[in-house]
This record gives structure tokens, sequence and C-alpha cells, in this order.
């Protein structure tokens, strides 16, 4: 059973007296700290999920795009409040569902709800895989940083690192195999090369541009 396009159908949706609302490119939906105990269904264009970092810079978390239910696991939590901006990136329209009204109207059907629970699986994966994009972009960010400042230090190409793997997943808060893929990944785009505690910087504009979150 596809438990969104069975909702949309207009019978079902006036059974549950859906409420609509409709936002243009740019518009605030709903913005961090704002209740979210109404179950919310993207029925047309895209939505950004964005979220402020502690430097101020305004970081994409996510996108959903039509048809989706935004956050179900945040509009049936004990806490009902949402912690990102959610913000119109095309002509959007929202139906709302009371909680209850949907609660209900799941338990009804045995079919319906377990195609629901299996939805709401999907989605967490699929945040939980984008959310570790987000972290590792900006371990990225950090490692060139780092790599940047020992440029500086040591005024040369060829970088004497003084941190193993091992500290430096200390330093950023990061597991080692995360650490050791960031490397990986500079190295196979052609922006260093590594070899052992040496490190050497082939391209210096594009280091820099990831140290600057570009």
């Amino acid at each position: 059973m596809d438990i969104l396009r069975f909702i949309l159908v207009d019978a079902e949706c006036k059974r549950l007296n859906c409420s609509h609302q409709q936002f243009s490119p740019g518009d605030f939906i709903k913005t961090a700290g704002e209740d979210f105990s109404e179950v919310m269904i993207l029925s047309k264009g895209a939505v950004s999920i964005e979220s402020v970092g502690r430097s101020g810079r305004v970081l994409e978390v996510d996108r959903f795009e039509a048809p989706e239910i935004i956050f179900p696991c945040v509009t049936f939590s004990d806490d009902p409040i949402i912690d990102v901006d959610l913000i119109a990136s095309t002509e959007v329209e929202i139906i709302l569902i009371r909680r209850d009204v949907f609660f209900d109207y799941l338990w009804e059907d045995k079919e319906r709800a377990i195609a629901f629970f299996g939805y709401l699986g999907r989605q967490f994966s699929r945040i939980v895989k984008r959310l570790s994009e987000v972290i590792l972009s900006d371990l990225r960010e950090k490692v060139a940083n780092y790599l940047l400042q020992l440029y500086e230090n040591q005024k040369s190409h060829v970088i004497r690192m003084p941190h193993t793997r091992e500290e430096l997943a200390r330093r950023f808060g990061a597991t080692r195999p995360s650490i050791s893929r960031v490397f990986s990944g500079l190295s196979e785009e052609g922006i260093i090369d590594i070899k052992r505690s040496e490190v050497r910087i082939i391209n210096l504009e594009a280091l820099k541009a990831i140290a600057e979150g570009s």
C-alpha cells in the first residue's frame, strides 16, 4: 500500500478533515522551536530543511519533495518541537491533519498501519544517511583548515603531520575511519598526496575553498 497516495485521495482527505496551506518560494513554513504536533504532508513542491550552525552559517540539512510526510517522528514524539527551519524551495502546498485523527486513521486498518511504519523506517534511514553526509562535509572543512594551519606554520607545501589519525579523531570529535575517509577523499580528488606522516598539498586553492565551505 502506498500510504501517501492513499491519503491524498480527495475522499480520504475530506474524511480526515484536512486543511491546506500554500507557500511561495522563500517562505518560512516552520521555524526552529515551533510546535510540530500536526501531521504535515507535502503534497506539492519542495521544502528545504535548514539549520544555523554556531558560526552563523546556514546549512541545508535535507530537502523534501512531494509527496512526503515531513518529520512524522517529531509529530508523534512526546515533545513535538522542531529544531530546524522549513523553507519553501518552490511553490508549495501542505496538507495538515490533526495528530489524533491521523493516529485513529492508522489503527482502523492493520495493512495501513504496517505501511506507515514501513514508510517511517525508510524515511529515517534516508535522513540518517543524509546527516552522515553533512557531518562528513563539516569534517572536511575542519581537516582542510587544520592542513592550512600546518601549511602556514611550516611554510611548506610538504607538511609533517604532528598528530596521528587517532589524535585527530579526538581533536575533531569524530571516528578514526571518518578521518581516514576524509584524507582518502582529498587524495583521490588530487588535492593532497599522503606518504605516511607527510602530506603534500597539490592544490592549495581547492583546499582553501573546502576550508571556507565552498
